[in-house]
């Protein structure tokens, strides 16, 4: 009996099927999620509810909804990779190559904050994008390949054909010409992977002319990722500026100032020309090269310069820079040219680089109507500018002639009007009475050049729109009298180890005790008024050979026609007498002044003196200054002061800026104490380095006065004095 029940049960099972059993399973709730910014309309209620409607009819089978793109999809899948993973344990989720900000919350990620067993991996060319998904210090940068690495996964990319006797040295080469970038690295290898030398060879060529156009996957594979980084580039102006970069040889070490002195010229840091400052350019260069940097466009180079990677600069050059697109760029640098290269008329070239060449002949023209930008860099030869060099370029705004003799300068006959920067780094120069035609000038780097008789050109004068102005390292140089006087626009004036013989602005007398001290106090005889003779030791007769009046030179009292917009200033002066009491500089920045007696820093006082941005340095030759006075006033300004014979004075009565960095005091034989405070203390919550030498009479560096009346101190430094030295030295001072 019981078997036969199971027989019938079993005849019966065989016969259900799913739908006999039940419904299948609804799949698991799902519970919306909205993005933090949703905000209800009522015109969507109305349409969600007729939508509803429609459906529940029996004969409408498919429904329409047309309009901008919706995010239902997304915000579904959202919702099932939340759920999912929030009843995973641990999960590790890896977001490869993102180019922006991704909101977790929208794509169904899990807030790492509240799901403490969800960690997240993004990569991404941006860093900007790592500061964003708020990955806070847990960045890491993976640098290029080194050589021995970029060579080693070369080898196995391109296969055993790179052993070849004849293949591998071209190989090698081949090899650092893709710079350590894995990704050119296998691009290049695969493409030449079993090709014969000749491929080899014309590969290498191409590489290093930065036109890769035979290479297999090169633009597909390399350059479309770079132009995704350029095109991430938020305005023309960044993008152009990037493009500058190119302009110079492969592995440069490129000093900022070089590029943004170009974009100053082509007035790509919007405000700044004629309007703004150049401190808010520097600052906008400074910007753009940091988001250059997080794009992994730029690397850091030597001592604070910048470098170019060659595969990036290669893509520069061949791809954006290249006809049909708006900049077009002619770069020749490092190729040893004699002469200057075939111009393609049919293309409308906006800047020209030929660096590292030896080319001694400029062509009588130049048919490049919207060329904008010219540098020419060479290895000191002479080169002859022929007249008619520049009668096409009149749209030309940045001229950069460097390293080079050149004995005359072509007439400017109003052709270059929309000159805005001119650099001649390192020129000798002949005739130069052009200069004073370019009054559009802004910026005028002289630095490292020699001038016909040491003479500044007179014409400069005639600049009266120039913002800076750089001759320093111009060795001997005489500036004439009213030249700088007429700049009153200048923001930025660089004299460092360049001309000193600043004279007196009156022609005051100026004592003298013999004769022997003509040289010692740097003035040259060239009139007598009158002579005292009972002054006279003995009846010898006295004479003066080749007494004659000379050009006056400039004076520090010029200055201030620009002083109301100077912001750096690096000069010398040989004697503090010369320093105008009533010179002030209100918006001086950055500076670096010498007065008095030039001298050597301590080593260790020079190595804290380059975290300064505003130095000064005075050697009072046994006088001394009132309160009040135009170097008082830079004394409350600088980082890093150094003093030395201050006159009779037991203790320094001036004010110092109490963020010092640097602090120096020598060759002082009366002072007791450096400072007197009436504040209850002295802080010095910056000072690195305090230097005091040669101070016998030196008993306490602050003597803390309460009620005016001093407090005595037995100790150098008092529990009143606060400081963060790195560093302190002192020698000869026996009363410590």
């Amino acid at each position: 009996m019981k078997l036969n029940h199971t027989d019938v049960l079993q005849t019966q099972g065989r016969n259900f099927t799913e739908d006999n059993v039940s419904y299948p399973a609804p799949p698991p709730p799902f519970s919306a999620i909205f993005s933090g910014d949703a905000v209800p309309f009522g015109s969507r209620d109305s349409i969600m509810e007729e939508i509803l409607e429609a459906l529940e009819k029996d004969d409408v089978k498919v429904l329409g909804v047309y309009g901008m793109d919706d995010k239902e999809s997304d915000v579904v899948r959202a919702g099932r990779l939340h759920e999912k993973l929030e009843k995973t344990g641990k999960v590790l989720v890896i977001l490869d190559d993102l180019w922006k900000h991704l909101d977790l919350h929208a794509v169904g990620i899990p807030s790492p904050d509240k799901h403490k067993c969800c960690k997240i991996v993004i990569t991404t060319r941006e860093k900007d994008v790592c500061d964003q998904m708020d990955c806070k210090d847990n960045i890491f940068s993976v640098m290029v390949l080194s050589e021995e690495e970029g060579w080693h996964l070369f080898k196995k990319m391109a296969g055993d054909c790179v052993t070849s006797a004849e293949v591998e040295p071209v190989a090698i080469e081949v090899a650092k010409e893709c710079g350590g970038l894995p990704l050119a690295i296998v691009v290049v290898a695969r493409a030449l992977k079993d090709k014969n030398p000749t491929r080899w060879k014309d590969a290498l060529r191409q590489l290093q002319v930065s036109a890769p156009t035979n290479i297999k996957g090169m633009h597909k594979d390399v350059y479309s990722r770079l132009q995704l980084s350029y095109d991430y580039l938020d305005g023309e102006e960044i993008k152009h500026f990037f493009l500058l970069f190119s302009l110079f040889p492969e592995d440069s070490d490129i000093p900022i100032e070089w590029p943004m002195w170009y974009g100053m010229g082509l007035g790509l840091f919007h405000g700044t020309s004629l309007g703004g400052t150049m401190q808010e350019a520097r600052e906008k260069a400074d910007s753009f090269v940091d988001i250059l940097k997080s794009a992994c466009l730029l690397l850091d180079g030597d001592e604070g310069t910048i470098r170019v990677h060659d595969v990036i600069r290669d893509f520069c050059i061949s791809s954006i820079a290249s006809k049909g697109q708006p900049h077009v760029f002619l770069v020749k640098s490092g190729r040893e040219l004699t002469e200057w290269p075939e111009i393609d008329c049919s293309v409308d070239y906006t800047a020209i680089s030929l660096v590292d060449n030896n080319i001694k002949q400029f062509p009588c023209g130049l048919d490049c109507p919207k060329l904008k930008c010219l540098v020419f860099i060479g290895s000191g030869q002479e080169v002859n500018i022929a007249n008619s060099f520049f009668d096409t370029m009149r749209e030309l705004k940045v001229l950069d002639i460097s390293w080079v003799r050149i004995p005359l300068f072509p007439p400017s006959q109003g052709l270059l009007g929309k000159l805005r920067t001119l650099r001649l780094h390192g020129c000798s120069l002949g005739e130069m009475e052009m200069i004073g035609d370019l009054k559009g000038l802004e910026v005028l780097s002289l630095n490292e050049s020699h001038f016909k008789g040491n003479v500044l050109p007179k014409g400069i004068s005639l600049l009266t729109r120039l913002r800076l102005l750089d001759l320093s390292e111009c060795s001997e140089l005489l500036i004439p009298y009213g030249i700088l006087s007429n700049l009153s626009r200048l923001e930025e004036l660089y004299l460092d180890d360049s001309f000193d013989k600043w004279e007196k602005e009156s022609e005051e007398e100026f004592h003298i005790e013999s004769f022997d001290e003509l040289e010692k106090e740097g003035k040259e005889v060239f009139h007598i008024e009158s002579f005292d003779e009972s002054e006279k030791e003995s009846e010898e007769e006295f004479y003066i050979e080749n007494s004659r009046r000379r050009e006056r030179y400039a004076s520090l009292s010029e200055l201030k026609s620009s002083s109301h917009s100077l912001t750096t200033l690096e000069m010398q002066v040989k004697d503090v007498r010369l320093f105008p009491k009533d010179l002030f500089f209100p918006k001086l920045t950055t500076f670096q002044i010498e007065i008095g007696d030039v001298w050597e820093y301590e080593e260790n006082v020079d190595e804290n003196d380059s975290l300064s941005k505003a130095t000064l340095m005075v050697d009072f030759k046994g006088s001394s200054i009132a309160k009040g006075h135009g170097i008082c006033t830079l004394m409350k300004r600088c980082d890093c002061l150094e003093m030395r014979h201050i006159g009779n004075m037991k203790r320094i009565l001036y004010d110092f800026n109490r963020d010092l960095k640097v602090l120096a005091v020598e060759k002082s034989k009366n002072i007791e104490e450096i400072i007197i405070s009436e504040e209850g203390e002295a802080v010095f919550p910056q000072l690195k380095c305090l230097g005091l030498y040669d101070l016998p009479k030196l008993a306490s560096f602050c003597n803390v006065r309460q009620n005016r009346e001093p407090i005595p101190s037995q100790s150098l430094f008092t529990n009143k004095v606060t400081y963060r030295m790195a560093f302190f030295y002192h020698n000869l001072c026996s009363s410590v």
